[in-house]
């Protein structure tokens, strides 16, 4: 049996063996944020905070802004509808499950959302500067990845109170 077999064989085992990671109805808050980050009128104001900063901060044409912005976004979503739910799973399973069992909380809790955040702002400001960066000629400096962290949290956080205005049911 070749390598790569026998480590799928060992997953495989290690899933049926511990159930507790292996429910096919587990859900955590980083599933919940992604439509909402997805949401047109998330994705405008998105464009519109990033838009700005590429006109202020790096001195971009409205139009060029505009279209960076646009492009930027677009690599985001696509990338970042899985990548955000992966971070948010990586989150659940590790440091999450020790927060949990430690401070006898469930997953929908006030860390776990801040961790939400936190880790959908850096995906989608790591996906986007690198965007940026290879088709816009953004420079990769610390300011660039300061502003644009702060624009993506400025989304994220619209995304955040959309559950305030609009709560899941």
């Amino acid at each position: 049996m070749n390598n790569r077999r026998w480590r799928c064989l060992v997953v495989a085992a290690i899933v049926m063996l511990v159930p507790t990671f292996a429910h096919a109805d587990v859900i955590w808050p980083a599933l919940f944020l992604e439509p909402r980050l997805l949401s047109v009128p998330i994705v405008v104001v998105g464009l519109l905070i990033e838009a700005a900063v590429l006109r202020l901060g790096f001195r971009m044409r409205w139009l060029k802004a505009i279209f960076a912005s646009a492009v930027a976004n677009a690599i985001s979503a696509a990338l970042g509808a899985v990548l955000i739910p992966v971070a948010g799973i990586a989150w659940e399973i590790f440091p999450g499950i020790l927060l949990y069992k430690v401070l006898n909380m469930g997953t929908f809790n006030p860390f776990t959302w801040a961790a939400t955040f936190s880790l959908a702002t850096a995906v989608t400001t790591a996906i986007e500067v690198g965007s940026l960066h290879a088709i816009f000629n953004v420079p990769l400096m610390p300011r660039t990845w300061g502003l644009w962290f702060f624009a993506n949290a400025a989304s994220v956080s619209l995304a955040f109170a959309s559950f305030a205005i609009q709560p899941d049911r």
